[in-house]
């Protein structure tokens, strides 16, 4: 196997002209993203910085990400990337969480860290990236100059932790899972076999924010063992998206069902070019009139769904890209993933029995960072227990139902709320819609939709609910709509569902 650190001295080695990122107007090759992280890596190692800190970094979706992310694998630093719209009670709570020493970040950071600073004792420097050198801190762009463009990369083992990704989580604080070295390679390597990557070749097209394991993991780090290009966008713009997906040829994008639902919605066939080869849907079960619309509309583009999350440094199954692919399902095992659905006490399931997934492999991360409570409930002997609710078929597919803490109990009767959604969003009028559960006194609990209807669409909450009802079960039917222009994403493009029933139970407490 190789360590991040040796993924990018191979590269730098084999391909030293070739584009690694582009961004913008912006190429950054491999040889010169080997430079940068010996500047890096030598920068920090005159800090005081060694093997197993705990090294942190917030910046937006941009080139220096990269850079010093892999100039902290070179010393066999673990790498704690922070979501670039953290505030300081989530900066705090991560730094200190991660015992973190060393902290990169720009001009808009530093403000925000310099309200907290002093409530994180183990922080000992401060890199930024800004125009001057601000007060108690180390500039990055002297550290990027200095002009000791190589580095001997320090060893690490299989079981070090290498990249500490905080998940939102659906109650408490967020979770940092410990990705190791043994299990990013595990997670990038077994991806790359199931999509058929081409060493070299590949154009990974990434609006997928760096501080998540979809743009980390899956697309940056996939990249890097590849040997491919990162086509970097530095928010989601369905136009940028679309353009730059033109400009550089991409050929590989994974994306949750809400991006493809934009491209769909976005792509013109006058202004346009689809060059993508393979596509990944993940994040979220997508509704099968989505993945329906895009083959008929790009029949050369093989979209895929999977099944993949932090813990497990990517993705563990895959609709075959090759072979019998199952409309609906996220596919087969990958590698050495063992996927079994089990019930609430713990004992197997049958084929086609709904229970949660559980997940044993190779890449699945080390447990939680500094969280032993949280770790040992989630990571059993038999694996990790995801949360989410699915059932194999007599042939392994893997079929997503749900969030387990999603769940909509009415009167006793389960309500899965991306069935609802999927049958809300096969109406023609319909673009995007979620659905949650609101307290009931006699019910326990109703199911409640938000629905964006398509441009210039005059559907009504009426005809919606006479359509779900022609569907689904009545038990099932929301009992309201809410029409609304847009809908709380998380960074990697999900519905966060939590912020919704916040809101509305909020309104039900002030009434």
């Amino acid at each position: 196997m190789f360590t991040i650190a040796e993924m990018l001295d191979r590269a730098v080695r084999l391909v030293p002209e070739k584009p690694f990122l582009t961004f913008d107007n912006e190429i950054m090759t491999y040889s010169q993203l080997g430079s940068l992280t010996s500047n890096v890596a030598h920068g920090l190692k005159d800090l005081g910085i060694d093997k197993g800190d705990s090294v942190a970094y917030l910046f937006p979706n941009k080139p220096v990400i990269p850079v010093c992310d892999l100039g902290v694998q070179k010393i066999g630093g673990v790498v704690v990337p922070i979501n670039s719209m953290a505030r300081a009670p989530e900066l705090r709570y991560i730094l200190n969480n991660t015992k973190v020493k060393a902290f990169f970040t720009d001009a808009n950071g530093y403000e925000i860290l310099s309200s907290i600073r002093n409530e994180v004792p183990t922080l000992e420097r401060v890199i930024v990236k800004s125009e001057g050198k601000l007060e108690g801190s180390v500039s990055l762009d002297e550290m990027l100059g200095s002009g000791r463009d190589s580095f001997e990369s320090v060893v690490c083992e299989p079981d070090d932790a290498a990249v500490v990704l905080y998940t939102s989580g659906t109650t408490g604080s967020p979770k940092g899972a410990v990705q190791t070295q043994k299990s990013i390679y595990y997670g990038v390597s077994h991806a790359s076999s199931a999509f058929k990557f081409r060493f070299g070749k590949e154009k990974f097209l990434c609006p997928m924010p760096l501080y998540n394991n979809f743009g980390h993991t899956g697309s940056m780090l996939t990249a890097l063992y590849n040997c491919g290009t990162v086509i970097l966008i530095e928010r989601w713009n369905t136009e940028k998206v679309l353009e730059e997906m033109a400009r550089w040829d991409a050929t590989w994008f994974g994306g949750t069902p809400t991006m493809y639902i934009y491209l769909l919605d976005g792509f013109q066939d006058d202004k346009h070019k689809m060059t993508l080869k393979t596509a990944m849907v993940a994040g979220a079960k997508c509704p099968s009139d989505v993945l329906d619309k895009y083959s008929k509309r790009f029949p050369s583009v093989a979209l895929v769904e999977a099944y993949g999350a932090t813990e497990l440094s990517g993705i563990c199954t895959l609709n075959p890209v090759a072979g019998p692919r199952k409309i609906g399902s996220a596919g087969i095992a990958l590698g050495d993933a063992i996927i079994r659905i089990l019930d609430d006490k713990g004992n197997p399931l049958k084929a086609g029995e709904v229970g949660e997934v559980v997940v044993d492999a190779d890449s699945v991360c080390k447990g939680y960072w500094n969280d032993a409570e949280n770790s040992k409930a989630a990571f059993r002997p038999e694996g990790w227990l995801s949360g989410d609710v699915g059932y194999l078929d007599e042939d392994g597919y893997l079929f997503l139902v749900d969030r387990k803490k999603d769940l909509i109990i009415r009167g006793g009767a389960n309500i899965f709320p991306g069935e609802v959604e999927e049958i809300l969003c096969s109406h023609p009028d319909v673009l995007l819609a979620a659905v949650i559960g609101i307290p009931d006194r006699v019910k326990g609990e109703l199911p409640v939709g938000y629905v964006i209807p398509r441009k210039g669409a005059s559907v009504t909450e009426q005809e919606l609910i006479a359509y779900c009802r022609e569907n689904l079960a009545a038990f099932k039917i929301p009992v309201s709509l809410k029409f609304v222009d847009a809908l709380p994403l998380s960074g990697v493009g999900k519905v966060l569902r939590r912020q919704l029933r916040e809101q509305e139970i909020g309104k039900i407490g002030g009434e």
